[in-house]
């Protein structure tokens, strides 16, 4: 791969901090890796983006971007922490040789450890200066909040990139966002906050109750803050559409009455199943990337099909 100046600068810096993030190998298509300076951030992201074997056989094509939250995670489970991984490009490759999607040009931000909440976290709760301080004291955030910067970066500095680098269609019908735990928050958030952008996100295992030893002795305040968010700045259902799902185990076993009514939140709102909306409880499921594996075709087909071909009925009552 070919490295302009930047680049170069952005990766000697990520070099300084640390050992570069490992390659990932995809077992269909091909891994472009990026080491890209955010202004918005003041930080080097690594980006990998997946190309289908659709763009690689076609120059003339131009596919749906998808935009995904902790990157690293998506592709090789041979690079990550717990040896696990989301498999998206042999998910996606399946669907799109059977015809059930048109394969997306995937655009994974990795996320940075010690910042991953503060840089993942929907910032505009924080208005609430009584929930931030909460948040510091009981050490759910350890860092400054970079929720705005990061949204922003991906938003319109790494779209930017996207967009002349890549045969990416442009356009909210065209374009959507996806993650899970604080990436399923950030999801759901990017959607509210650049409407203009994004025409669909994916929420996974969305981390609804900030603090989870708070949450389980009671304190309910980050959850109430989030779902007072979306209940302002949701988009039209009329030109947007909303995934979100959980599991039944390990961290997930605390998310379902905040599902509950965010998904009524969202019926309320004029969304519908099966066209604006889907959601699905997945018994048994834990929190982790094997189970977002066995489950992200569903929000894949629910994204990348035209509303009047989607007939899977939800799972959720």
């Amino acid at each position: 791969m070919r490295y302009s100046l930047l680049a170069l600068a952005a990766c000697a810096a990520i070099t300084a901090a640390g050992a570069l993030p490992p390659l990932q190998t995809p077992d269909a298509g091909r891994i472009d890796r990026h080491y890209l300076y955010s202004p918005e951030m003041q930080d080097t992201i690594t980006v990998d983006v997946w190309l289908p074997e659709s763009y690689l056989a076609n120059k003339e094509s131009y596919l749906p971007v998808l935009y995904m939250h902790d990157g690293q995670n998506l592709f090789d489970a041979a690079t990550t922490w717990n040896h696990q991984s989301w498999e998206m490009d042999s998910v996606v490759s399946r669907l799109n040789e059977t015809g059930l999607i048109v394969a997306p040009v995937i655009v994974g931000i990795h996320s940075i450890p010690e910042s991953r909440v503060a840089d993942l976290m929907p910032q505009a709760l924080f208005n609430d200066t009584v929930l931030l301080q909460e948040a510091r004291n009981g050490k759910f955030l350890t860092t400054p909040l970079r929720g705005d910067a990061y949204a922003k970066f991906v938003s319109t500095t790494l779209r930017d990139m996207i967009e002349q680098q890549y045969r990416v269609l442009s356009g909210p019908e065209n374009t959507f966002v996806m993650g899970s735990s604080m990436g399923g928050l950030m999801s759901a958030y990017m959607i509210c906050e650049y409407p203009e952008i994004y025409g669909g996100a994916a929420c996974l295992s969305t981390h609804w109750v900030g603090s989870v030893t708070d949450y389980a002795a009671g304190e309910e305040r980050f959850p109430r803050a989030m779902y007072d968010y979306l209940a302002k700045h949701l988009p039209s259902p009329d030109s947007h559409k909303l995934y979100f799902d959980r599991g039944t185990e390990t961290i997930d076993a605390y998310y379902d009455k905040w599902d509950d009514r965010v998904i009524a939140l969202c019926n309320s709102l004029g969304y519908r199943h099966g066209v604006s909306l889907d959601s699905g409880v997945y018994p048994g499921a834990p929190h982790e990337e094997s189970a977002w594996k066995q489950r992200v075709h569903r929000p894949l087909r629910f994204l990348l099909t035209p509303p009047q071909t989607f007939t899977l009925r939800p799972l959720h009552p």
